[in-house]
């Protein structure tokens, strides 16, 4: 029922055996609005209506044959639909007793007779506002159950449809997902799980484990759930190996939960299971692929450390007797061009031999057989030995060095020789990128971080991509410039190793065009001091 359905005109009912009574209340129902009247001489034929359509109002005489008022009333109220209409009793003023019976049979009110016309009326038209405004309140009521009957409708179907969503995503996981309770039984599994079970999930649900699967796994599976359940264990991640139906050995990770009710006590315990045997596979595959570059790698650095080693006797030989041819010491050869030709090889021997020397010394790092012979470094005598061995070079193309050593540097804990290889790589490498009349600053430091020392140039610089290609074994940056220079590129890499041998680090700064700054950092801990000063 809805408000549009509420008709407009309402019924009036009178019950009485007197026809110039039924006439008299005829005309006054008339006379109220939007009202049809149907008039009755017996109590029992306004029943028989009743029953087929539910009047809005009822005035009845009380004093009737064959049926008095309170029993017309009673049985009135039987009839469907007429349970709360209103029923108006007409009596006379001395019939007070008539009124209480008529009241209690479930009269709605009463009109004392002669009626009154006016509270007739009013009488009337207040009841029947009231009956139009139960049928408006029911049809709101029932338009508003409607609306809830509908939502719970669409609630539950949203509902299901989440519900059926969530488990068709479940099964669409590529893992295994299942739920086992405090008997260990499952109660939840999902596809992925039942196909690799090789049987439906009706079947699964409300079986153990190993009622379900003779695998090994199924019984450690039960009894690691026991413990979890019981608080005996954490729940976490582990591996295992699994068979399938098929006799397939796979590898699995298998993730467990302890999942509690609404009052913490333990409900399910959740596993969740990741078929890894192809991670595992190329894992193996990447470990014995590592293992066996490095194998190569340590035969290919033993290789070229062996080889460094017997190349280098004979290069010191053709080094010392072109040197002698040079220097004429057995006398002359006879014509000046054999003395240039005896300088070109000492000097070709001398520029391989340097090379030959890098190598060595980079596979032995990579072979990890260089060790360091520490002593006490002073590192301004050590930066002064290695200017003197690139004067020559900088005064060549016109290059300024500069140096920042503050006279309270202290000594440190060093190999000597490999720190000025550091230095000299870094100066020479400085000179060869700078431009012609430009300017090098080495600088060195000391704080609680450790020593700090910085080559700077206002070069050709670098960017990114070239640092990186510079700090590579034999990778040279490509440009135009570095073909005017030869050289392995193995200076920045031996460098770099020789530091870390030391615990520190070599990081390098650099803008095209700018410059480059290479900074070598040793640790505190390598200074031949009892205080080592605060940070500043």
């Amino acid at each position: 029922m809805n408000e549009t359905s509420i008709p407009k005109r309402q019924t009036v009912v009178i019950v009485d055996d007197r026809a110039t009574n039924l006439k008299i209340l005829e005309r006054l129902a008339q006379s109220l609005d939007q009202v049809d009247v149907r008039l009755f001489d017996h109590p029992q034929r306004a029943l028989d209506d009743a029953a087929r359509s539910p009047p809005d109002l009822v005035l009845t005489d009380f004093n009737m044959p064959d049926l008095d008022g309170a029993t017309f009333i009673r049985r009135f109220r039987e009839v469907a639909g007429c349970a709360d209409v209103p029923v108006i009793v007409v009596t006379a003023y001395e019939d007070r007793d008539l009124r209480y019976k008529a009241l209690e049979a479930g009269a709605t009110d009463y009109l004392l007779s002669p009626v009154d016309h006016h509270e007739f009326r009013v009488r009337s038209r207040n009841l029947l506002t009231l009956r139009r405004q139960q049928f408006m309140l029911r049809a709101r009521a029932s338009s508003l159950e409607q609306k809830i009957v509908a939502d719970a409708r669409r609630h539950r179907d949203a509902l299901r449809e989440s519900h059926e969503l969530l488990l068709r995503v479940i099964d669409a996981v590529p893992l295994a997902l299942v739920a086992t309770d405090r008997d260990g039984r499952y109660v939840f599994v999902n596809d992925w799980f039942a196909r690799s079970i090789g049987k439906p999930p009706a079947a699964i649900i409300g079986q153990t484990p190993t009622s379900v699967s003779g695998d090994p796994y199924a019984r450690e599976s039960m009894e690691r759930d026991r413990r979890i359940m019981g608080g005996l264990e954490a729940d976490g991640s582990f591996e295992h190996n699994v068979t399938l139906p098929g006799g397939e050995e796979r590898v699995v990770l298998s993730s467990k939960a302890l999942l509690r009710d609404a009052a913490g006590r333990p409900m399910l315990v959740v596993t969740a299971a990741l078929d890894i045997t192809s991670r595992k596979e190329a894992e193996l595959a990447l470990i014995a692929a590592k293992e066996e570059a490095e194998l190569a790698s340590r035969s290919k650095s033993e290789f070229l450390a062996n080889m460094s080693h017997e190349l280098r006797t004979p290069l010191n030989a053709i080094i010392g007797f072109s040197q002698v041819m040079a220097d004429e010491v057995m006398g002359p050869l006879g014509s000046s061009r054999y003395t240039g030709y005896a300088r070109d090889i000492c000097a070709s021997a001398q520029h391989l031999l340097g090379i030959i020397s890098d190598i060595l010394d980079v596979s032995k790092l990579e072979a990890g057989k260089v060790e360091l012979d520490e002593e006490a470094v002073e590192l301004p005598q050590t930066v002064r030995d290695v200017l003197q061995l690139v004067a020559e070079r900088a005064r060549a193309i016109d290059i300024t060095i500069v140096t920042d050593l503050p006279p309270d540097l202290p000594p440190l804990r060093a190999d000597g020789l490999k720190l000025k290889q550091v230095l000299l790589n870094l100066v020479t490498n400085a000179i060869k990128f700078s431009h012609s009349g430009g300017r090098i600053e080495l600088a060195a430091r000391f704080d609680a971080a450790g020593f700090a020392i910085t080559v700077t140039d206002h070069g050709i610089g670098m960017d990114a991509a070239e640092i990186q290609t510079a700090v590579t074994r034999f990778g040279q940056v490509a440009s135009t410039w570095s073909r005017r220079h030869a050289g392995t590129g193995l200076g920045l890499p031996l460098a770099i190793g020789l530091v870390e041998l030391h615990g520190g680090r070599l990081t390098i700064e650099s803008r095209k065009e700018a410059g480059t700054t290479v900074c070598v950092r040793l640790p505190a801990e390598r200074a031949l001091v009892d205080v080592v000063p605060a940070r500043v």
